[in-house]
């Protein structure tokens, strides 16, 4: 059963911390969360160099922390997408009266799970064939214990397959290992391809605030 559930949400209050973060009064709950999906799907979507999203809200502030290896993709050369990004963040939020502050960090983890995902599916979107690029994956994390999986119609097949590689151990049924998650899809002429990335970082056995200051 544990290999079918989320590992993030398995280890949130053990060693993983929320990427929402707020207390909303009960008539506000679903339409926060709504917003907060919204929000996400959008950056993802728009700039999938950022690796990591984090929210946090108050009545009258909705601060946004993203990282990402390289924010001047995100940012542009005289931050002019930082007004379009802000104009789309209010028209999800839909208030007027709320204060929208991005925060924008550089990802210092060169073995990032969403960005391996992400470096994965840019090149099946590239018509990269999927052992070759399975293989750069690996020997580019040759240090690291990772299981990658893409699934859908891949190679121009029919058909839809699942295909996988991996490196060392991936104890996913231990709480207190630290398994990062990443995911991506991949649009191909045929559909989309669907890319998971799972990273094993070692042993964490407190939950530890995540301080995108650091």
């Amino acid at each position: 059963m544990g290999q079918k559930v989320s590992t993030y949400v398995m280890r949130l209050g053990i060693n993983q911390a929320w990427q929402s973060c707020w207390f909303a009064p009960k008539k506000e709950q679903g339409n926060w969360l709504q917003q907060d999906k919204l929000i996400r799907n959008y950056l993802f979507t728009r700039f999938p160099e950022i690796t990591q999203i984090k929210i946090e809200r108050t009545e009258t502030e909705l601060v946004i922390f993203a990282r990402s290896p390289n924010t001047s993709l995100i940012t542009g050369e005289s931050d002019d997408s930082v007004d379009i990004i802000l104009a789309k963040i209010t028209q999800i939020a839909n208030d007027q009266k709320i204060v929208i502050k991005p925060r924008l960090y550089l990802e210092k983890d060169n073995f990032s799970a969403q960005k391996m995902a992400n470096d994965l599916a840019q090149e099946l979107k590239n018509r990269v064939h999927s052992r070759s690029a399975l293989r750069i994956r690996a020997l580019q994390e040759e240090s690291r214990d990772f299981v990658v999986r893409i699934k859908g119609i891949i190679d121009g097949v029919e058909m839809a397959q699942v295909k996988k590689n991996s490196r060392g151990r991936m104890p996913s049924s231990t709480l207190d290992s630290l398994i990062e998650e990443g995911r991506a899809k991949a649009s191909v002429e045929r559909g989309q391809i669907g890319v998971s990335v799972l990273i094993y970082k070692g042993k964490r056995k407190k939950t530890k605030y995540v301080n995108f200051n650091t």
